[in-house]
Formats: structure tokens, sequence, C-alpha cells
């Protein structure tokens, strides 16, 4: 689509589990302590996953064209609309990003599902869950190497939360070769592979960007996986 700065590919993304974060996303508060026997396994998986994780992004620059009260519109004419308009209202900028674990951590959990191996599942799954979220960092690490000395980023935000229709998936795919890294997007909206992460990350003003703060202590949803 016309108005792209750039796009950049982050393959391949070296990435070791943290079986701390294996046990958050397994519903693990920090500080928690699982029993035995449950560590023992997330180990043991990490152990059996660290040759089939394939983690790998993309994002695609885009100057911001325009900011409304609920919407976003970036060059070339693509549309966000929502809260997303809100939270990005100081971007002169903003990656359209990608990041996913890749197929065969799915494959390893579907396997152990089909076995009756649920806790193999549970921990397989929280580990692609890691990892996806792992990549999505990456991609800030490396759009903070591109900022100006006055800008700052924004929190990454994605369709289906922060008031973000899930069907804005379609115009993120429109904006980005998800085929570079193995990621396609099926007619019910959800990525293939399921362990993937896409959304939008602004770049504006420090001042401005560090004013408005984190919309996630404006929101009532306290208990919310996503809060950061």
């Amino acid at each position: 689509m016309n108005g792209k700065l750039e796009t950049v590919v982050l393959d391949p993304l070296e990435i070791e589990p943290d079986p701390a974060q294996v046990l958050r996303y397994l519903g693990y508060p920090a500080g928690a302590a699982p029993h035995e026997s449950i560590e023992q396994r997330v180990h043991e998986a990490i152990g059996q996953s660290r040759s089939k994780l394939r983690p790998r992004a993309i994002y695609s620059l885009y100057p911001v064209a325009e900011h409304g009260a609920h919407s976003l519109t970036l060059a070339g004419g693509a549309m966000f609309t929502g809260t997303i308009g809100e939270y990005l209202s100081h971007a002169g900028r903003a990656a359209v990003f990608l990041g996913t674990a890749g197929p065969e951590i799915v494959g390893l959990s579907e396997a152990a599902f089909r076995s009756r191996d649920t806790l193999g599942g549970l921990v397989f799954n929280a580990i692609g869950s890691h990892i996806a979220e792992a990549a999505a960092e990456r991609i800030i690490d490396d759009l903070s190497g591109r900022l100006a000395p006055q800008e700052a980023l924004t929190l990454r935000y994605s369709p289906g939360y922060c008031g973000i229709s899930l069907s804005q998936q379609r115009t993120i795919f429109s904006l980005v070769d998800a085929g570079l890294i193995g990621v396609e997007l099926l007619p019910t909206l959800i990525m293939k592979p399921v362990k993937s992460v896409s959304g939008l990350i602004g770049m504006g003003p420090k001042d401005a960007v560090h004013a408005y703060g984190n919309p996630c202590d404006r929101c009532p949803l306290t208990d919310c996986r996503m809060r950061r």
C-alpha cells in the first residue's frame, strides 16, 4: 500500500524461554510457588520445545496522516477506528507489526492434548504464548533504536483489546507482508500459527507520549491479563 516508509523483518530471533514467564501464562502470579511437579513439567517442556521454536517478527512503518477522536488514518488511506485514535493521538509514525512463535510449538501442544497429556498441552501452549509476546517485545527493542532524540514509543495495541475491533486484523494484514514470516489470517480472523501477535505501535514526541501515560491505568478491567 502506498505511503509505507519501510519494512523490517526480524528473522531469526533468538529467544530463550523463561520458566517464570511460562508459569505466568499458566496462571501463576509473580511470587506464587507452584507444586514441584508443575515446575518440573515446565522445565521438561522447555527442553523439548527449544528445537521447535522459530520466533520471527515483521513490521512496516507508516506516517500518520490524520488523527481523530476515534480514528487513526495512515499515509495511503488505511484507517483504524476506535480508541486506537486516542491511544496514538500524538504519533507521527506508526509501526504495523506481527510477531510469531512459529507453528511447531502449536503442533507440540496439540499432540500432547491428543495423547491426553493435558498438563503437557497446557505448558506447551503457555510456552507459545510467552514466545509470541517476546517476539513482539523484540519489535519494540528494534524500534527504540530508530527513534529520534526527542521521540518515544507508545504501548503496543492489538485488535481485540483496548477497544480495537478484531475485524481490524484485516487492515493490519493489508499493511504488512505476513507471508514473510509465515503468518496468515484465517476467515475467522484468527491468525495461523495461533501463537502470533499483531498490532500497532506509535512513535511521537517524547513529552506528549509520556504525558498521556498508560491507558491501562484508566481501564476498569483490573484483572485483565493484558494489563500493563
